[in-house]
């Protein structure tokens, strides 16, 4: 399997499904990186490629790159005024109760463990809020998908704010799970995001096929298209 695809790319943009467990950006692991990847392969072609935004490196999903300083200085406003939307998809353990509704906590980081700790927020002095609002949108015998559109940006926020319910991301042993993924990601994918393009002024919704390699995200997009296919009828 590759470790990203294309999937939306323009003079002043470049968009990629990250599929392996591999880090957006340079870290202290010394791996390769998406944007590193990216850039050597594409060696050449691409004068410039910075990445916008991140994602956990055992999360998979959607990646937005500008491809000029002038497009990399208006997507930054964008995510610093939260006007771009992100749509996650997370298969939890636990059934959530209520299946829909808004999480709020104070996030404060455990650096000793590399873990964000999701906390009430009454009371909280000087953490971070974190808020998302999810929906359960399918279930099986034993796991349960959601969407989750966080209207934060915290470090892990979707991954603490589950764990902090009681609900966590299956594969995310950082955070509770009982057992990591055949894959070695974790099942949380950045499924959807929405802006308005930096030149063009055009809205732009664009979505990241979920993974094949996990029996359970088959599962998950058999049933969305079964959905789809009823509700045409």
């Amino acid at each position: 399997m590759n470790a990203y695809d294309i999937i939306y790319e323009d003079e002043d943009l470049l968009v990629a499904n990250k599929i392996a467990p591999l880090p957006v950006l340079k870290d202290k692991s010394g791996d390769e990186d998406l944007q590193s990847m990216i850039l050597r392969e594409r060696a050449g072609s691409l004068a410039f490629l910075e990445a916008a935004h991140r994602i956990d490196r055992r999360t998979s999903g959607a990646v937005v790159f500008a491809k000029n300083q002038a497009a990399l200085r208006a997507l930054g406003e964008e995510f610093r005024e939260r006007d771009i939307g992100k749509t996650y998809v997370a298969c939890l353990e636990k059934e959530p109760s209520p299946p829909d509704g808004t999480l709020r906590h104070a996030i404060v980081q455990d650096p000793r463990r590399n873990i964000a700790v999701a906390r009430p927020p009454e009371g909280a002095k000087g953490a971070a809020l974190a808020t998302l609002s999810y929906s359960l949108i399918m279930k099986t015998d034993r796991y349960f998908f959601v969407e989750a559109r966080p209207l934060t940006g915290r470090h892990h926020q979707i991954r603490a704010q589950f764990a902090a319910m009681g609900w966590p991301i299956k594969g995310d042993l950082k955070y509770g799970a009982r057992r990591s993924t055949l894959s070695g990601r974790i099942m949380l994918h950045a499924w959807k995001i929405e802006f308005v393009h930096p030149t063009t002024g055009e809205a732009l919704s664009l979505t990241a096929p979920l993974p094949t390699d996990e029996t359970l995200w088959t599962v998950l997009a058999a049933g969305l298209a079964e959905k789809g296919a009823a509700a045409e009828r």
